[in-house]
């Protein structure tokens, strides 16, 4: 479960980034902007590397990227942005990195996860390495923006939200800001996320993984989960709210 938690951490940088662009007045998308847009809408990544001059570290990456993304070119395009240009300002602001050191490679899925962050330097490993499942993205993404994350694996073929899980999301408390994943145990598209949640595929009934931002493993739970205990985990966990006298103190946590 480390490697998961590794990688879904990277929401620790990228909250901010995810929220940092609804501003008013929304500027005309700059060129890398509709490489980024273009790219959701065909269901590839954007590998965005920021930089601030032409020098040998900024060539460098530049030429990883190009060569890794080039090899990948079904599933991946390339954007350059110079931190510099204002007509990029909306696409710096949306990623917060203003300040960062450069150069510096984002890549972000279809849906708008950011999936790998690379100051100074990229491998083609860590390029490979950005890419990770639908489901994993969708639980990442939900992280970024916030959420609380509830990833049901199922054996069924249809999908059903255990009763504690349907209590938890109903919870007044917890209902706004919480993502119900479902994950069908038997998708081969998303074996790597399963493994890494250490979860037994071959196992028959749910289990649902206990997520919050930014990367928290809160727990793993059966079908028999009662909404309190999940609360009661997600207090433990430091996760609940900041009321040291919460309700949801005193519940049990169930494995």
């Amino acid at each position: 479960m480390n490697r998961c938690l590794k990688v879904l951490a990277v929401a620790l940088l990228a909250h901010a980034a995810g929220n940092s662009a609804l501003g008013q007045g929304v500027p005309a998308a700059s060129q890398a902007q509709q490489v980024l847009t273009a790219a959701a809408a065909e269901q590839k990544y954007t590998f965005l590397v920021f930089y601030r001059d032409n020098g040998q570290a900024t060539q460098a990456m530049a030429q990883t990227v190009k060569s890794g993304v080039a090899s990948r070119n079904n599933r991946a395009t390339v954007a350059f942005v110079n931190v510099a240009n204002p007509a990029e300002k909306a696409l710096v602001d949306r990623f917060d990195v203003s300040r960062a050191p450069m150069p510096l490679t984002i890549a972000v899925a279809p849906n708008g996860a950011i999936t790998s962050i690379a100051p100074g330097k990229i491998s083609d490993e860590e390029i490979g390495a950005s890419f990770i499942t639908r489901a994993a993205a969708h639980c990442m993404k939900s992280m970024q923006d916030g959420k609380l994350v509830l990833a049901c694996v199922q054996s069924a073929p249809k999908p059903a939200l255990p009763l504690g899980v349907k209590g938890f999301c109903e919870d007044p408390q917890f209902k706004d800001r919480t993502a119900v994943v479902f994950i069908h145990a038997g998708d081969p598209a998303e074996s790597e996320f399963l493994q890494q949640m250490e979860i037994n595929t071959r196992a028959q009934g749910s289990t649902t993984v206990f997520l919050a931002p930014p990367g928290v493993l809160v727990g793993k739970f059966g079908p028999t989960a009662t909404k309190d205990q999940l609360a009661a985990a997600l207090h433990k966990a430091g996760q609940c709210c900041e009321d040291p006298n919460c309700k949801h103190s005193q519940g049990k946590q169930v494995r």
